[in-house]
């Protein structure tokens, strides 16, 4: 149990590390006056190089779509067009309904959960008790809170 602790906070800790440098790097797409043509634009301002992935939803008549962007950003890039896309579609987009990016340094160590299974060594009893334990915890500190 002490090592599954150990990863299940490593994880934690290695994923708010990993949020702060994302949420950092910012993406804007951009639907250029032909309505057909989508352009990510990226800022990053640390001075290291983040890998992203951009998921730019797209509004058409009757109907959505998405333009996706994956590309390395160099550090200090200030509104960078990194893509550029345009509609094959026979309707024009008719806006940019929202933008997800998702972006880690591509020199850190991955944080996918199949890398953490290599490292653990605990069965999957004693994690399902873990997730149990935790689940209950919070219920409990909800029900506390309700009451105040």
């Amino acid at each position: 149990m002490p090592h599954f602790t150990k990863i299940l906070t490593l994880a934690f800790s290695f994923g708010a590390v990993m949020a702060a440098h994302a949420a950092d790097v910012k993406a804007v797409c951009k639907l250029a006056s032909d309505k057909r043509t989508v352009s990510v634009a990226f800022t990053n301002p640390n001075p290291r190089k983040m890998a992203c992935e951009v998921n730019c939803e797209m509004t058409l008549p009757g109907g959505f779509g998405a333009v996706v962007c994956v590309k390395e950003v160099p550090g200090n890039a200030a509104d960078l067009v990194l893509c550029t896309e345009i509609s094959k579609a026979s309707a024009s987009y008719s806006g940019v309904k929202g933008v997800e990016t998702a972006c880690r340094d591509p020199e850190a160590p991955p944080n996918s959960p199949g890398d953490l299974e290599k490292h653990e060594d605990v069965s999957d009893e004693e994690a399902d008790a873990l997730a149990r334990r935790m689940q209950q915890q919070t219920l409990e500190l909800l029900k506390r809170l309700k009451q105040n």
